[in-house]
């Protein structure tokens, strides 16, 4: 992160939220979370047809992403979207794409253009 812009995320934070976004369970997980507002963990697993083991896989690659929050209560953990970080990610992925460029760290390790060739 940057001093900048304090949710800014980095190239390794914005690929590993954009890694759990692309899994299509997960990416429903998200859309079912955002709907609810805050959902248990028990009212997430009612929504699919997997295992209880599955939905808490899915639920810990999204959270250690940054994708949800967790919230503990008494027994129950309550799950929610994480909006700032996701409309963070929108925005900085749209940023650098339309730019075409790589930030920090990438952009070091990125072969040296060739000069064009003279005729």
């Amino acid at each position: 992160m940057t001093a900048g812009n304090v949710h800014e995320l980095d190239d390794r934070a914005l690929l590993r939220a954009l890694r759990a976004l692309g899994d299509a369970t997960r990416f429903r997980i998200v859309q079912e979370v955002a709907a609810g507002g805050e959902l248990c963990c028990g009212q997430v697993a009612e929504r699919f047809d997997v295992t209880q083991p599955t939905i808490s896989h899915h639920l810990k690659v999204l959270c250690l992403a940054g994708v949800l929050s967790v919230r503990n209560q008494g027994k129950h953990r309550y799950i929610s979207v994480n909006r700032p970080l996701l409309s963070n990610l929108a925005n900085q992925l749209s940023g650098q794409l339309m730019r075409g460029g790589r930030s920090g760290a990438a952009r070091s390790r990125q072969r040296p253009r060739l000069a064009p060739r003279q005729s």
